[in-house]
């Protein structure tokens, strides 16, 4: 009923804007937009200075599902305290090919899958920026993701409801950035919560850019995050 994120088309619309960035000419991207705005994510920074303040000044990343660098370099001018930065983006290969190839730093590097990752410290914070929402079982990831060592978790930018249930839907991206769809879960905000309580206690549970929306049959539902931290 869909197509989905690999699809070609997707990955050069991306590729060319964070081209803009890399060059100059955009402070940032999102979803293969090119922004000139200073609305940076404040609650996803003030995670990210909380986990290297516990962690030595250092900041240990995983930004998984994190596309060609968009937190990073959206985030990156509110990071020069930081000590050091280590970066490292989870991503289909596609993405990964380009990342390498064009994107990576001395900072910035980039794996295929989780098990692809160097060891990392209990002091590393992951980030998962609108991405749950396209897994096939969020609830896995979710897993995966709590199975690392990292003390810090993010989830940002995700359509979550008041239903009991979650929501299977197909996304139409607007043609006027580009022609695709894909499925698209809408979390129940109960049910995310007793998830990750399972590992992790909450720090925040905050609105994000997008704020409310509907479905097409009239589900609402809004756009949230989450700053988690593991049970100790």
């Amino acid at each position: 009923m869909s197509g989905g994120y690999g699809d070609d088309n997707i990955v050069a619309r991306v590729t060319c804007a964070a081209r803009s960035v890399l060059s100059g000419s955009a402070r940032y991207e999102r979803d293969s937009v090119p922004f000139n705005d200073t609305n940076y994510p404040f609650a996803v920074l003030a995670a990210l200075l909380r986990a290297a303040s516990l962690n030595l000044n250092r900041l240990e990343v995983i930004d998984f599902g994190g596309s060609l660098g968009s937190t990073y370099y959206q985030c990156r001018a509110f990071l020069n305290s930081v000590s050091a930065i280590d970066w490292r983006i989870v991503e289909q290969p596609k993405f990964v090919d380009v990342g390498r190839r064009e994107f990576s730093n001395e900072e910035l590097t980039f794996v295929r899958d989780l098990n692809e990752l160097p060891p990392i410290s209990s002091g590393a914070i992951v980030l998962a920026c609108s991405v749950l929402q396209y897994m096939e079982v969020p609830s896995a990831t979710l897993a995966d993701l709590g199975a690392l060592p990292a003390r810090h978790l993010v989830i940002d930018r995700t359509p979550i409801s008041e239903d009991p249930d979650d929501r299977l839907c197909v996304q139409h991206v607007p043609k006027s950035i580009y022609e695709a769809s894909y499925p698209c879960w809408i979390l129940s905000h109960s049910r995310l919560l007793s998830e990750v309580s399972k590992t992790w206690r909450v720090i925040s549970d905050y609105a994000c850019v997008g704020n409310h929306a509907h479905t097409d049959d009239g589900l609402e539902f809004e756009y949230r995050g989450l700053i988690l931290e593991k049970y100790t």
